[in-house]
């Protein structure tokens, strides 16, 4: 039976956690918790221990804040990791340390995001050079069970996704507040008004889903000239809204960088 550990039982590491139990029943899901409080706060289908207890052939996945990971590295046996696949979803830990840290080149790194809690997240993962296609698929399957997976060789690429995968639920929950806002002020009830940004949030990601779809088609193909949409497309145009989220997104990739080292 294959043996997932999970490092860390904070949000993501219990999000991870218990998206394997449902999703990946054949596993056996093990959680590496030192916090005796968090250890009672879950989900009890899955083993936890308070310690790593390594075996050949785990898949360790390492959901530990990135200041936690040279304690945790330091109290490892010798060689503990050189036959497991190491995934990690601590931001700026980049793949050369976590290799020489702990002993393989058998580690990839993820970004999920907050979307993960619905099963929703969508994930960029990144494995290093060494790391064989079995390895990268066995984190792949194990990711997807909180969302969608995209796979990208290059690791600079991993700054741009903190950027529109990471931090893209809270920029966008940010330009939902004023679709809300304004609901309000023309009346809606709060409850009412969240409804409705909730559902064109979500109708439109199905809409853009579809085969052929894209974000230009869709506003073009509801824009009819001198109509209510033209209007305010051209309004969004005339205050350079789309120029201001893309800086938004550069200056989050650009401290992505920046914690990285």
């Amino acid at each position: 039976m294959e043996r997932i550990v999970v490092v860390g039982a904070g949000h993501m590491g219990s999000v991870i956690a218990g998206g394997l139990v449902d999703g990946v029943p054949r596993a056996e899901v093990v959680v590496v918790e030192p916090s005796a409080e968090r250890r009672a706060a879950l989900d009890g289908r899955v083993e936890v221990t308070a310690t790593y207890e390594p075996r050949p052939d785990d898949l360790l996945v390492l959901a530990i804040p990135p200041q936690a990971f040279d304690s945790f590295a330091d109290g490892l046996p010798p060689g503990a990791c050189a036959r497991a696949t190491v995934v990690s979803v601590m931001a700026g830990v980049r793949l050369e340390t976590l290799a020489s840290a702990l002993g393989t080149d058998r580690v990839l790194r993820a970004m999920p995001n907050l979307a993960s809690r619905v099963g929703q997240s969508m994930t960029v993962l990144c494995p290093g050079d060494r790391v064989p296609a079995g390895g990268v698929d066995r984190a792949k399957d194990a990711l997807s069970v909180i969302g969608e997976v995209l796979v990208v060789q290059d690791e600079s690429l991993l700054d741009a996704a903190t950027a529109v995968a990471g931090s893209g639920p809270a920029l966008v929950a940010y330009l939902a507040q004023s679709f809300a806002d304004f609901a309000r002020a023309a009346g809606f009830a709060p409850a009412d008004a969240l409804l409705l940004t909730n559902q064109v949030l979500r109708g439109t990601a199905d809409v853009l889903s579809e085969p052929g779809a894209t974000p230009e088609s869709l506003y073009h193909q509801a824009s009819t000239p001198n109509g209510t949409t033209a209007a305010g497309i051209a309004t969004l145009r005339e205050h350079r809204v789309g120029e201001s989220v893309r800086a938004a997104l550069e200056a989050t990739t650009e401290r992505a960088r920046e914690l990285a080292g």
